[in-house]
């Protein structure tokens, strides 16, 4: 389970990161082609970021990961 507590923390910071740079660029009023690639290259990542943490909520097919060795826990959706 610390495993996955560090994951989430991390995750969680990098959303932050991201989610600052982003309202920066926001403020700025320069529109170069480089800014808009850096600003679509962050919400790319906010979407992956977004799509791994739905795949965590699933059970994995592996029956040797770390919720199946504490016995059979419920899922909280």
């Amino acid at each position: 389970m610390p495993y996955i507590l560090e994951h989430l923390t991390s995750l969680r910071q990098e959303i932050t990161d991201l989610r600052n740079m982003n309202a920066r660029h926001t403020g700025k009023t320069t529109d170069h082609q480089i800014d808009q690639s850096a600003v679509e290259m962050r919400a790319n990542r906010l979407a992956e970021i977004k799509k791994e943490l739905s795949q965590m909520l699933n059970r994995p097919d592996d029956p040797a990961v770390w919720w199946e060795k504490g016995g059979r826990r419920n899922r909280v959706a």
